[in-house]
């Protein structure tokens, strides 16, 4: 097997991913026309093209697109390796999904590094099925129906949503006389299918007067938090991910009743033997769910945690009782 010349490769990978020679020529210091001469390069060697050239703009063909999914996931896959191998201390490398790795997992992670002060994590936040067998990750948090048949899986809480907004547009929306909102005349936030769940909602209330298909539609669940802090309409979110906002008021409940989506979030890793770090890092997070602090009791950056001594020997503060996914 001949490889295709990798520093094509990275120039073409570049080049896919900010769909433009120039920013690739700025992340990798070098031309515009090096890029191009790397890609044209790279083109001969194939065979095919892999760029349609636009009067201002470059776009992937159908090659281009399929190339450029096996070369972002190897490319990533030999960083993530050479991490590993830094001698700077343990790491770990945890892949989760964006709205969780947000609004859940950055709050809280200054207090593992207070507890773990040596300890790397390196958080990869996509919404791609990352396959462990191929890939350097140590654990992954998904959103799912739990059926991972080749991972050790834990749940960390069901997915149930309940209608949030501001302050103000609660106020403005309220039915005359009553705490209830005209539901009439209220604009729905959507995140696009399949995490659409007003639908969802509107049956198992009996809220007739909506209309499911209006409102606006956003490609992620961050985009619909913060258009409802803003004031655009109502939300569709797990409480979980707006605790700060709640707690601040920058966010209301506009309707207490809520729905489960049939959906949880997950903590999955592979079936083998996990290094301490990992196992430090599987068992912190089980117990932040099950301990559930509030954010505002969870320890400022300076803090020195009880228990971060004992923490930082090696010892695990909680065995979890890891199960099969079903």
């Amino acid at each position: 097997m001949k490889l295709p010349p990798l520093n094509a490769v990275r120039a073409f990978e570049a080049a896919a991913r900010h769909a433009s020679f120039r920013l690739a020529a700025a992340e990798l210091f070098v031309t515009p026309g090096a890029v191009s001469q790397q890609i044209r390069l790279l083109e001969d060697h194939l065979g095919v093209s892999l760029f349609e050239r636009l009067p201002r703009a470059v776009r992937l063909t159908p090659a281009g697109q399929e190339f450029f999914a096996a070369a972002t996931r190897h490319l990533r896959g030999i960083g993530l390796a050479a991490e590993r191998l830094k001698p700077r201390g343990e790491t770990v490398l945890l892949t989760v999904v964006p709205t969780f790795a947000s609004r859940w997992l950055m709050p809280r992670l200054p207090h593992f590094t207070q507890l773990h002060p040596t300890l790397q994590v390196r958080v990869d936040a996509t919404t791609t099925l990352i396959d462990f067998s191929h890939e350097q990750f140590d654990l992954g948090i998904r959103s799912g129906t739990g059926h991972y048949p080749a991972l050790e899986s834990r749940l960390l809480f069901s997915e149930t949503v309940v209608p949030l907004c501001s302050p103000a547009y609660r106020a403005l929306h309220r039915q005359s006389g009553r705490v209830e909102l005209d539901w009439a005349q209220v604009r729905l936030l959507h995140e696009n299918p399949p995490d659409d769940f007003w639908p969802q909602w509107i049956a198992g209330t009996g809220v007739t007067e909506i209309d499911a298909d209006a409102g606006m539609y956003f490609s992620h669940g961050l985009l619909v938090l913060s258009a409802a802090i803003e004031g655009q309409g109502v939300a569709l979110q797990p409480r979980e991910f707006v605790e700060r906002e709640l707690a601040s008021g920058a966010l209301v409940i506009a309707d207490e009743r809520d729905i489960e989506t049939g959906r949880g979030f997950f903590l999955v890793w592979p079936r083998r033997e996990l290094r301490p770090g990992v196992q430090r890092f599987r068992d912190w997070v089980i117990n932040e769910i099950e301990a559930k602090p509030a954010l505002a009791q969870l320890p400022t950056f300076g803090q020195r945690s009880q228990g971060a001594a004992a923490s930082e020997s090696g010892r695990s503060s909680a065995t979890p009782t890891a199960k099969s996914a079903s």
